[in-house]
């Protein structure tokens, strides 16, 4: 869905509303337009990959005022902005996380998304010529063989390319390393039978490094990894009823 939005005091039209993709962008061309210099961004920690899951370069990320909707039934939020040098036929791209910030239910059939305000509930629509014109530019970007960047971007490596993970070379062996027969590696089998035996030593000496099981890796700090349910700090919990299994699923589920 297609929609403009106000950014920066400016009227930002081919701004992509994408559900799937929890990052906001801000294409190099749109914030060139915006009048906007490379010393105002913040250095940006993670990784974006496109099309043909080829590692995009960051430019960096930059806070924006944004206002959706028009009059008083609008709202403005702060967006951090992920800044990429790369072909688009969209200018930025709103993803879930700010979305959720407004609390937007989108119709994608009707080129509409609508949220809460103050002043009732705001009706954002898009334009159907422009986004078709939008789509149809996009295929063209990855229809070229000379445009090796193209508007599809995911965050944080979901489609990591295959170097970026180090594989073994040639054949590997399997081995046991800790005290029950499934605790087990692999090493390669090419390797001279001395440096053989000090590898098999070495794991065996420190399989308590080894997560067999998520119980094994206590006390990891939460800003390595957390998983958050998008909801309203003042909700009430609700307890739903318990749903009780016959005896023949309850065996199963046991199983």
């Amino acid at each position: 869905m297609v929609i403009t939005i106000i950014l920066a005091n400016a009227n930002l039209h081919r701004t992509l509303i994408d559900q799937g993709s929890f990052a906001d962008i801000l294409f190099k061309s749109a914030f060139d337009k915006l009048g906007l210099q490379e010393k105002e961004l913040r250095a940006y920690s993670n990784s974006l990959f496109g099309h043909g899951d080829t590692l995009i370069q960051l430019l960096g990320y930059i806070s924006l005022h944004t206002t959706f909707g028009k009059g008083t039934r609008s709202k403005t939020l702060s967006i951090d902005y992920i800044v990429v040098d790369v072909s688009s036929a969209y200018n930025a791209l709103i993803g879930r996380t700010t979305l959720n910030q407004l609390a937007v239910v989108v119709s994608t059939p009707h080129l509409c998304m609508k949220f809460p305000t103050p002043e009732g509930i705001a009706n954002v629509k898009g334009d159907q010529k422009l986004a078709r014109r939008c789509y149809n530019e996009s295929l063209n970007l990855k229809r070229d063989p000379r445009e090796k960047e193209t508007n599809t971007i995911e965050l944080g490596g979901v489609r990591a390319r295959k170097e970026l993970h180090p594989q073994p070379e040639g054949e590997t062996q399997e081995v046991q390393i800790g005290d029950d027969p499934s605790k087990t590696t692999n090493i390669g089998v090419n390797l001279r039978e001395d440096l053989k035996k000090l590898l098999i030593k070495l794991l065996r000496d420190n399989s308590n490094l080894f997560a067999w099981k998520a119980a094994d890796m206590p006390g990891i700090d939460p800003g390595l990894m957390c998983y958050k349910l998008a909801v309203y700090p003042e909700s009430r919990p609700i307890q739903q009823k318990r749903r009780k299994l016959g005896p023949e699923r309850s065996q199963v589920v046991e199983e």
